[in-house]
């Protein structure tokens, strides 16, 4: 059972593949002979038109209604990729083999009958038109039969007339037998059979009808000659009158007429051996008609020929030089014409570079730019009124030595040089009188420039000097030296040269610069009225750093003091003490310059921070005092200095007047104050 069971299992995979290849092939088939079944049903015999009609109904709902061939498609590329799965996994050579001729097989089979299906359409599609075409002919040619058989007994001209469209019938004739004949080999034999009956009787009539009325035929085709003869005689009539106008028609010389001549005569060169070749035909055609026309009408058609000869060999003598020579004037015209609207775009561009300039300052870059400009396209310019000069004299030359070119009239390309003349005088006086102007605009540019420089160099230096840093005596100095030098007619220079700008400036200038008037009018002002303030500044500072320094000075010696009592003892540092800070001293000489600092204040104004400068130094001298009483009680408090004065004093005597301090020495008293004090 194991055994069994194990060849199951391993075997049922590919047992399952062959079937799945199995199911698919005979499917694949299935189609095939469902297919090859259908064609069979497809190419027989036909029967009348209805019975055509359902047959193609059938065939466009089996193969594209359905979409027979994709389903094949499909079914086939499915069966394929199963089929080399097959032969990959069950690995027998026999098998494989047999697979491979299978689907080869299949696929030349398939290849055959597609096409065959394919063409089945367009078979029955034909059938059908013939079967409509022939239908069509068959009843128009029966009811014109028996009209034309009923206009056999009336007049001449009546038949004449009648019988005039015949070659029509003839080809609606031929019409109905092809597509009969098609019929009749493509039906099956009973439909053939009264195909051929219905033929029969139909040809036999015509054919008796024809051999009356062929004469007909050739009245029609006389018709047609006569017209095709004066369709002719017009078309080289209009064609050599259209040549002969531009040959001899007066011409403006100019780059689009010299175009437009070209291409006319480029037409003409392209339709003259057409016009010939028609000229020959209609001579053929002529011919024919005056053998059967009047001897009057033929001489007449003989002397139209022979006109319309002598006009077409003139045509062919002369459009060619001529030609050839507008040819010629097709280069210099074209270059005269760029360099005229070189020349215009150039004045175009000078009058708007005149423009901008009449309305920027000198002064800018964009001023200078445009000048430069101005000046390139001056000489350009000039340049290239040389080269119209050069090229209308060229041109001009050449017309007139040509003997082709007699009808070309110069006058509208001579007014259009002396144009350009005018346009270029004009730009030069336009220019001269802007160089005028604006030469004058410049040297009052100028003098305004160098006023305001002088002016803002003074306001700058002395903003600069506003905000400079450094030693207070020594700006002081220097700025008392500068602003007493201030001098009023820098200002006044400047006003008089912005007065002399403005009555040449446009309004639309005048006031941006005075804007910039009362701009720098205002720093004066303001220069003028800060300054004096600026100088008591610094006179401040002056006065404060020289209080600072005494301040120092006083307590670097009160520090020496400190530092010398251990070595040098109380008493001597207490002399040099009185001395250093007597009414002469340092420390009365804050007092004064306090004084002064605090007058020099009173004169600022009010939200002037700098008039909290002798709150600070008030502040520092209040602290200096303090330190001196305060080195001093430490000098006399000396333990030294006591021994010394014990040795002086009793004990008993000094404790007595101790406790009575009206007995104590001034000295002891003013010890004791500063004992308080401490």
């Amino acid at each position: 059972m194991a055994e069994r069971f194990h060849f199951v299992s391993s075997t049922s995979e590919l047992h399952l593949m062959k079937m799945e290849f199995l199911e698919l092939k005979y499917r694949l088939l299935s189609l095939l002979v469902l297919a090859e079944s259908k064609l069979k049903s497809w190419i027989i015999k036909y029967g009348r038109r209805e019975s055509v009609e359902l047959l193609l109904q059938n065939y466009i709902s089996f193969i594209e209604n359905s979409k027979f061939f994709e389903q094949y498609e499909v079914t086939y590329q499915i069966l394929k990729q199963t089929a080399e799965m097959y032969v990959k996994a069950d690995g027998s050579v026999e098998e494989a083999e047999n697979v491979m001729k299978f689907m080869n097989e299949t696929t030349a089979q398939w290849r055959n009958l597609s096409v065959e299906v394919r063409s089945v359409r367009s078979m029955l599609e034909e059938v059908i038109s013939n079967w409509d075409r022939y239908g069509n002919t068959v009843a128009s040619l029966q009811a014109w039969l028996e009209d034309a058989e009923k206009m056999l007994s009336q007049s001449e001209t009546a038949k004449k007339d009648f019988f005039r469209n015949l070659p029509h019938w003839i080809q609606q004739h031929t019409a109905m037998n092809d597509a009969g004949n098609f019929l009749i080999e493509t039906c099956d034999e009973m439909v053939s059979r009264d195909l051929k009956q219905q033929l029969l009787l139909l040809n036999g009539r015509w054919r008796e009808l024809f051999m009356e009325v062929k004469q007909y035929a050739r009245a029609d085709e006389m018709d047609r000659m006569k017209k095709e003869y004066t369709d002719c005689v017009t078309t080289l009539s209009v064609f050599t009158t259209e040549a002969h106008r531009k040959f001899s028609e007066p011409f403006d010389v100019s780059f689009i007429n010299i175009k437009l001549l070209i291409q006319d005569l480029e037409d003409i060169e392209q339709r003259v051996p057409v016009m010939d070749a028609q000229y020959k035909m209609i001579t053929k055609t002529a011919h024919l008609i005056a053998k059967e026309s009047p001897q009057e009408e033929a001489s007449e058609m003989f002397a139209t020929m022979s006109r319309l000869k002598e006009q077409l060999a003139k045509v062919k003598e002369c459009y060619s030089p001529l030609l050839y020579e507008s040819q010629q004037l097709v280069v210099p015209l074209e270059e005269l014409e760029k360099q005229i609207t070189s020349f215009y775009d150039l004045l175009g561009k000078i009058n708007d570079i005149i423009t901008v300039l009449e309305r920027e300052a000198q002064s800018s870059a964009l001023f200078k730019q445009k000048h430069q400009e101005l000046l390139a396209c001056q000489e350009t310019c000039k340049k290239t009124l040389g080269l119209v000069e050069k090229g209308s004299q060229t041109i001009q030359k050449f017309v007139t030595l040509s003997n082709v070119l007699k009808h070309f009239d110069q006058t509208k390309l001579q007014r259009q040089i002396a144009d350009v003349h005018v346009a270029f005088q004009n730009m030069v006086k336009k220019t001269g009188d802007w160089k005028k102007h604006a030469e004058t605009n410049s040297r009052l540019m100028k003098k305004f420039e160098e006023s305001r420089a002088e002016l803002e160099k003074v306001l700058r230096v002395a903003q600069e000097g506003l905000e400079e840093k450094g030693d207070p005596e020594e700006l002081l100095r220097k700025h008392t030296e500068f602003f007493s030098q201030l001098d009023q007619r820098v200002l006044n220079a400047f006003l008089k040269a912005c007065d002399e700008l403005t009555d040449i400036l446009p309004e639309q200038e005048q006031q941006g610069l005075q804007e910039a008037v009362r701009k720098l009018h205002k720093q004066w002002k303001d220069l003028q009225g800060e300054a004096p303030y600026h100088l008591l500044h610094l006179k401040i500072a002056v006065e404060k750093k020289r209080f600072l320094a005494s301040v120092e000075e006083c307590k670097a010696e009160l520090e020496r003091e400190t530092k010398l009592v251990p070595q040098e003892g109380s008493e001597n540092i207490i002399k040099e003490h009185r001395i250093f800070f007597s009414d002469k001293g340092p420390h009365h000489l804050c007092e004064k310059r306090l004084q002064l600092i605090e007058e020099l204040c009173g004169k600022l104004p009010v939200r002037d921070p700098v008039r909290e400068t002798p709150v600070t130094c008030h502040t520092a001298l209040k602290e200096l005092r303090a330190a001196i009483d305060c080195t001093y009680a430490k000098l006399v408090d000396d333990p030294d200095k006591w021994k010394d004065y014990a040795s002086r004093w009793p004990p008993a005597s000094w404790r007595h007047q101790t406790l009575d301090g009206t007995f104590l020495p001034p000295r002891a008293q003013a010890l004791r104050h500063i004992f308080v004090l401490c």
